[in-house]
C-alpha cells in the first residue's frame, strides 16, 4: 500500500527516538508501544535508490514509508548537515530543485520520492 498522508507520516517520525548503530542499522522506538523498539535497516544503490526494512507490523505487510523507516532516514541526514522531505510523486520532488532519492516499495508504484537539502 502506498503512504497517503506522507506530510503526517513525517511528523510523526519526528517524535521518535532514533539511535543510529551504523549506516546501515537504526534502533528507533515504537509509536504504539513506548517501551518497544523497532530496528530498521537501510540499504542503497548506485542509482539513488533506497531500500528499508522495519520490523513494525505495518512495514512487515509490505508497506513503505512507516514512521521508523522515515525517522531512521531523516536521523542518517541530520548527522550529515542534511534534512529530508518525502513525496508521493516525482513531479512533486523535482519542484523542489534539490537532489532527489527513491524510496522503493515492493511494487515500482508504491515507493515514495525523498528530497534532500541543507539542514536549518
Amino acid at each position: 500500500m502506498k503512504l497517503t498522508n506522507i506530510k503526517g507520516q513525517q511528523g510523526r517520525a519526528r517524535n521518535l527516538r532514533v539511535n543510529i548503530v551504523n549506516r546501515n542499522l537504526i534502533i528507533v522506538s515504537s509509536t504504539t508501544t513506548p517501551t518497544a523498539n523497532h530496528v530498521v535497516t537501510v540499504e542503497y544503490d548506485s542509482e539513488g535508490i533506497i531500500h528499508t526494512r522495519c520490523t513494525c507490523p505495518w512495514a512487515m505487510n509490505g508497506n513503505v514509508g512507516c514512521a521508523h523507516s522515515i525517522a531512521a532516514l531523516e536521523a542518517l541526514a541530520a548527522k550529515r548537515g542534511r534534512a529530508l522531505s518525502f513525496w508521493k510523486t516525482k513531479d512533486d520532488a523535482r519542484r523542489q530543485k534539490h537532489r532527489t532519492f527513491y524510496l522503493a516499495g515492493k511494487r515500482a508504484e508504491e515507493g515514495l520520492w525523498i528530497t534532500s537539502r541543507r539542514g536549518l
